[in-house]
């Protein structure tokens, strides 16, 4: 797939991913809470931890630019490597949350977290010599890796905790994690 087409197909889903910010995601207590209501007055954690949430929208105006300009820029792909990078913050602090040393399955999900976090910088780091549109292409296929231990993690709660854990915000972002993925398969799969 052309990087140009990849690129129009992740539009609606980093779009989602934006829109999911403010839809009820998960059942805390007996509320169902919006995770642009885990931002407001809880430690900064959070909003690491959100962090594909609170770039999505921004990477999908990036890519929305470049694409009404007809050229990917320096300043796009400058803005969308800042914003993957900072999109990071999730892996990062997913994969050092959960090490409690006693369990093998935390283990084995902050190994799953920090992998998730190495394999997009490599994604981004090979990008470096591409076609400025191939390049963007990686990024957004960067940000997908990074997004993953979250959709995970989300995945998680259904499985594991019932259908009734959740709400629409977290299968909006899981649907759109999913669009992401497919869009960006070979370009995750491909050695260039």
């Amino acid at each position: 797939m052309p990087a140009r087409r990849a690129l129009k197909l992740s539009v609606p889903p980093l779009w989602l991913i934006g829109v999911c910010l403010f839809l009820p995601t998960v059942r805390a207590c007996e509320k169902m809470e919006s995770p642009a209501s885990l931002l407001w007055g809880l430690p900064p954690f959070f909003s690491g931890l959100l962090a594909p949430y609170l770039v999505a929208q921004l990477l999908a105006i990036v890519v929305i630019i470049a694409l009404a300009r007809g050229r990917a820029s320096p300043w796009a792909t400058r803005a969308a490597a800042l914003f993957v990078v900072l999109s990071g913050a999730s892996p990062v602090l997913l994969a050092v949350s959960g090490i409690d040393g006693h369990r093998s399955s935390e283990a084995l999900w902050c190994l799953f977290a920090a992998v998730s976090f190495v394999a997009a910088i490599v994604v981004m780091l090979r990008a470096r010599s591409l076609d400025p549109w191939l390049r963007l292409e990686r990024f957004i296929a960067a940000f997908t890796l990074m997004t993953l231990p979250l959709a995970t993690f989300l995945g998680r709660i259904v499985v594991g905790d019932g259908v009734h854990k959740v709400g629409i915000g977290a299968y909006g972002f899981l649907a759109a994690f999913a669009a992401l993925a497919v869009v960006h398969a070979r370009a995750l799969s491909s050695p260039a």
